[in-house]
């Protein structure tokens, strides 16, 4: 929900109405970066100043126009609207909101409790520990890929493996795929091995 603000209201000192619908797509671009589902949802509210037309003080994410292109971002309502949010950040410029929005759903994704509600979850945590994500985030953490060779070799093939990966200062995982991509290769040019 946004309110009118430019260029309909005297009040207003940034965009709200017609500046919700992109803010919307970055914050879905947002989840698809950090995993998140496409049926996620968040209660966001927008106003182009302080007035709250659109009740942004009750929304699980609002944004509160507080100069040109700038917004206070507030946190912790709940969908049902039973809880207040509180003020998180002042003066977040409309193009850095991504800075500010991925660390949150990101943590949000990994550290919810079972249907945690994005407000819910921002109560819980707390804005000193939030601020801190925020502060120190550097993008999602990409987890190592782990390939498990044990089902496919004996214990003797596979320690061996690891002792030759170990010399040459690979994974186990990294050597038997190039020792594979050599085999293919070889095939490939009638040289079998």
């Amino acid at each position: 929900m946004a309110c009118p603000a430019f260029p309909l209201c005297p009040l207003a000192i940034t965009e709200a109405e017609r500046g919700i619908p992109d803010i919307l797509k970055r914050i879905r671009a947002v989840f698809e970066k950090v995993g998140l589902k496409y049926s996620e949802s968040v209660v966001i509210r927008v106003t182009g100043c302080p007035n709250g037309c659109a009740r942004p003080y009750m929304a699980e994410l609002g944004l509160v126009g507080d100069g040109p292109n700038s917004y206070q971002i507030w946190l912790g309502g709940t969908p049902n609207q039973t809880q207040l949010a509180r003020t998180f950040m002042n003066k977040v410029k409309v193009q850095d909101l991504e800075k500010v929005f991925e660390p949150l759903f990101y943590y949000w994704k990994r550290k919810r409790q079972t249907k945690e509600s994005f407000g819910d979850f921002t109560t819980r945590m707390g804005f000193e520990k939030l601020h801190e994500l925020v502060d120190k985030w550097e993008g999602p953490v990409q987890s190592p890929a782990r390939y498990n060779l044990k089902p496919f070799t004996d214990k003797e093939t596979y320690e061996a493996m690891e002792e030759l990966a170990k010399l040459q200062n690979k994974t186990a995982h990294q050597l038997a795929m190039e020792v594979i991509r050599n085999f293919v290769a070889a095939q490939q040019n009638g040289k079998s091995e």
